[in-house]
C-alpha cells in the first residue's frame, strides 16, 4: 500500500495548493463570490462526470493505466490554469483536472482489491492520510506562494508547481505501482455486456442498505460543498486574514489533523467501535464545528475558528473513511470499481450542487447562511446511520 500512498499524496499536495487560492485567483481577474464557487463547482461536476467512467475503465483494463492517464490529464490542467487570463480558460482548466479527479473511484477500488475486510478501512484510511497530507502541505505552499497581499497574489507558480507534482505522480504509477486487478477479472469485465450509468443508479434501488450508506456520502458532500468553497471568502470577508498567507495556520490546522486521524486513528477506532457507531459520532462532531465556526465568525474569535476547523477535519476524517469503507464492504468483488464509481459519482454530483449554490446563498441569505445549512446536512446524516446500524445487524 506504500506505493499508492506515495503517488496520491504527490498529486494530493499538488491539488491541495490550489485550494487556499482559487477562489482569490477568480476575484482578480474580475468574478465575485458567486462566480468563485460557481467555477469551483466544475471541477466537481466534471468529476461527477468521470468518476463512473474512469471506475468502470478500471475494472475492465486495470488500475494501473487509469491512474496513470488521470495524472497526465491533471498535469495538463494545472498547465493550463497556470497561463490563464480569462475566467472561460480557468473554467476549461477546472473541467479538465475534475474529469481527471474522477481517479478517485480507481484507487479506492485498488485498496479494496489489495485488503480485506479485517483492514479495508485502514486501507481506505492510507487514501484518506494522503489527502490529509495533501491539505497539510499543499495549501501552506500554495498560500505561502501566491503571496500576503490580495491584489499582488502571486498564482501562476503555485499551478506550475502543482502541474509538476501530477507529473510526478504519473511517473511514480509508472514505475513503481503494479497492477491489482487479476487479468481473470479483468477478462470478466470486459465480457459483461454494457452499460449505463443510469441503469447502475436504478440497479441501487435493490440493495437497500448500500444506497443508504451512499446518502451518507452524499449529504456529506452537500455540507463540505456548502462549508469548504466559501471559507476563504468568508475569512477574507470577515477581515480574519490580510492575505492569502493568512489561510495557512488554519488550513495546516485542518490538514494536520484530518492527517492524524485518517493516518493513525481511523483503523484503531473502527476496530474498537466499528464503522457504524463511528458514523453517528462523526456527525455530531461536525456539527459541533460548524456552530463554532458560526460563533467564531460572528466574534472574530481566529483562535476558535482554528479549533472549529481542527474538530471539521477530524470529523471530515472519520465519516469519509467510515462510509468508504462500509460501501466497500457491500460491494461484490466483481464490481467494487463500478460500485466505488458510483459511489464518488453521488458524492461529486451533491458537492457540485452545493458548490455551485453556495456562493449565491452566501449573497442572498448571508455569510453564516452556508455554514448552518451543512450543520443541517450532518444532523440529518446522523439519523441516516442510525438506520445504516441496525440494518447492518439484520443484514
Amino acid at each position: 500500500m506504500l506505493n499508492i500512498f506515495i503517488v496520491i499524496l504527490a498529486d494530493m499536495i499538488g491539488f491541495g495548493i490550489m485550494i487556499p487560492i482559487f477562489a482569490y485567483y477568480v476575484l482578480q481577474l474580475g468574478g465575485d463570490a458567486q462566480t468563485a464557487t460557481l467555477l469551483m463547482g466544475l471541477y466537481s461536476f466534471a468529476m461527477f462526470c468521470s468518476a463512473p467512467l474512469l471506475g468502470r475503465l478500471s475494472d475492465r483494463y486495470g488500475r494501473k493505466p487509469i491512474l496513470m492517464l488521470s495524472m497526465l490529464g491533471a498535469s495538463l490542467g494545472y498547465l493550463l490554469l497556470a497561463f490563464a487570463d480569462s475566467l472561460w480558460l480557468v473554467a476549461l482548466s477546472r473541467l479538465l483536472s475534475g474529469a481527471m479527479a474522477g481517479n478517485i473511484a480507481a484507487a479506492q477500488a485498488y485498496i479494496a482489491d489489495i485488503t480485506d475486510e479485517s483492514n479495508r478501512a485502514k486501507g481506505m484510511g492510507m487514501i484518506g492520510a494522503a489527502f490529509g497530507l495533501g491539505f497539510v502541505i499543499g495549501p501552506a505552499l500554495g498560500s505561502i506562494m501566491a503571496g500576503d497581499q490580495f491584489a499582488a497574489a502571486n498564482f501562476m507558480l503555485p499551478a506550475l508547481t502543482s502541474a509538476a507534482l501530477s507529473f510526478v505522480s504519473f511517473v511514480g504509477i509508472a514505475l513503481f505501482l503494479k497492477e491489482s486487478l487479476s487479468k481473470e477479472l479483468r477478462q470478466q469485465n470486459r465480457a459483461a455486456p454494457p452499460y449505463s450509468q443510469w441503469t447502475a443508479f436504478k440497479g441501487l434501488y435493490s440493495q437497500r442498505l448500500l444506497l443508504l450508506i451512499i446518502c451518507c456520502g452524499v449529504l456529506f458532500n452537500v455540507a463540505a460543498g456548502l462549508f469548504e468553497s466559501i471559507f476563504p471568502i468568508w475569512a477574507k470577508d470577515l477581515t480574519l486574514i490580510s492575505g492569502p498567507q493568512g489561510l495557512a495556520p488554519m488550513l495546516l490546522v485542518s490538514g494536520f489533523a484530518l492527517a492524524a486521524v485518517q493516518g493513525g486513528l481511523v483503523g484503531k477506532l473502527t476496530r474498537k467501535f466499528g464503522e457504524q457507531q463511528l458514523l453517528k459520532f462523526s456527525s455530531w462532531l461536525y456539527a459541533a464545528a460548524m456552530l463554532l465556526m458560526i460563533i467564531s465568525g460572528a466574534n472574530q474569535l481566529y483562535w476558535l475558528v482554528l479549533l472549529a476547523m481542527s474538530m471539521q477535519a477530524a470529523a471530515t476524517g472519520l465519516m469519509l473513511t467510515c462510509i468508504q469503507s462500509l460501501v466497500s464492504q457491500k460491494a461484490a468483488a466483481h464490481e467494487k470499481g463500478r460500485v466505488m464509481g458510483l459511489f464518488s459519482s453521488a458524492g461529486t454530483l451533491a458537492r457540485t450542487l452545493a458548490t455551485f449554490s453556495t456562493g449565491s446563498i452566501y449573497l442572498l441569505f448571508g455569510m453564516q447562511s452556508p455554514l448552518i445549512l451543512a450543520t443541517c446536512c450532518v444532523i440529518t446524516l446522523f439519523f441516516l446511520a442510525q438506520a445504516i446500524q441496525r440494518q447492518w445487524s439484520v443484514s
